[in-house]
């Protein structure tokens, strides 16, 4: 159950070894478990599921002169933590208590035997459970840190902290790297993204600015059975490349990279299959999710927004009330040789929207007002009638 000394925590990334054994008593681990991936296998550790339901990966060291839980990082096979992973007053997560050795406060057991176990002495034990008394005082688990892990490869995505300790001449990448990439057609797109915006972040940087590195550098983060051999099949292309003279600098070696990515794991049927799902979408509840979902769609297929077809399709998409609504509105001239774009008609489309949810909301409001003093509307459309009459019923009742 011994614990390795790492000095001082401070903003530069430490290497953590992970505890291969659960051995620490539950005082101490409370609502962390661990998880034994085999010995010597990097995702073996504890891990910890957060207030907002993200797993990360802890582990319980010394440092900084005291014991602390940290939030741990991936990168590649090892792991690491600075002082922003310290997590302080979690009182999910244990700490020594005072009759244990590891506690600054403990005395030895002939001390310990002249000492009455009284409700004091018992109450301060409970007290000590959550975490260190002297711990000062800080957000819980990294507040506006949080990240989101992949369990099953151990990977973290930081979020707004760089994690990654790739140092080239000019200085270390900075910003979200992208998630451990394993092979599924499903994630591929996003993994591309992600790397993308990554590279966007650090385009200044040697690393991005050489298409070679930026190459090898996506591939540290592939990792799997279903990449492995596709992996070694790149670095034999590159090695080759390099053997006929390829420079370093040529983007050809990025581009033609990601077109073999792309047929390797990127779903080919995805642009059918996008513009099928689009044809059949329909508006639901929320008009936000409606049109966030028509855009995506419309971007997968290839198809461009302010196409005609596109914009027939968002007619009957639309519930067949709000697209009358738009047709009808003043604004609208279907004799004019410029049609509307597909902003026009969003904008349009939130106009309308608003305005049957007022018309609702008064409507509900004066029918509230007509059951409350039993009178109906009027069936009649003569403003100087008064607008409603009164309910015979009611009437009689009063007789």
């Amino acid at each position: 159950m011994a614990t390795i000394q790492y000095g001082t925590l401070n903003d530069e990334f430490t290497r953590i070894v992970r505890r291969q054994q659960d051995d620490f008593p539950a005082h101490v681990t409370k609502d962390a478990y661990f998880k034994d991936h085999r010995v010597n296998n990097p995702n073996t550790g504890y891990y910890f599921d957060t207030p907002r339901g993200r797993t990360i990966s802890v582990e319980f060291i010394q440092a900084n002169n005291t014991y602390l839980w940290v939030q741990l990082h991936r990168h590649n096979d090892t792991w690491i933590t600075n002082q922003g992973g310290i997590i302080r007053n979690n009182p999910d997560l244990g700490w020594w208590l005072i009759i244990d050795p590891q506690h600054p406060d403990y005395t030895s057991e002939r001390q310990e035997a002249s000492i009455p176990l009284t409700l004091a002495a018992v109450t301060t034990v409970l007290q000590q459970l959550p975490t260190h008394p002297n711990t000062p005082d800080h957000p819980t688990i990294m507040e506006g840190q949080q990240e989101d892990i992949n369990v099953a490869t151990g990977q973290a995505q930081a979020d707004a902290q760089r994690i990654n300790i790739i140092t080239p001449s000019n200085g270390a990448l900075k910003g979200n790297p992208p998630f451990i990439f394993t092979g599924d057609r499903n994630t591929s797109r996003k993994f591309v993204n992600n790397f993308d915006l990554w590279q966007l972040l650090n385009r200044h940087n040697d690393t991005m600015k050489k298409p070679l590195s930026r190459v090898v550098t996506l591939l540290s983060y592939m990792d799997g059975d279903k990449v492995d051999a596709w992996k070694e099949e790149q670095m034999h292309i590159l090695e080759k490349a390099a053997n006929d003279g390829v420079l370093e600098t040529d983007e050809d070696l990025w581009r033609d990279f990601i077109e073999r990515f792309k047929i390797a794991f990127t779903n080919q049927n995805q642009k059918e299959e996008s513009y099928q799902k689009l044809c059949k979408l329909k508006q639901e509840d929320s008009l936000d999710d409606f049109f966030a979902k028509f855009k995506q769609l419309a971007f997968e297929a290839g198809v461009p927004l302010d196409d005609k077809g596109t914009i027939e399709t968002l007619k009957h998409a639309m519930n067949k009330g709000l697209t009358s609504a738009i047709i009808n509105s003043p604004d609208f001239d279907p004799t004019t040789d410029v049609s509307w774009t597909f902003k026009q008609w969003e904008e349009q489309a939130r106009k309308s929207h608003l305005k049957w949810k007022a018309a609702a909301k008064f409507t509900q409001r004066h029918q509230g007002l007509f059951q409350a003093f039993k009178l109906s509307p009027r069936q009649n459309n003569n403003p100087g009638q008064g607008g409603f009459r009164r309910n015979n019923n009611w009437r009689n009742r009063n007789n």
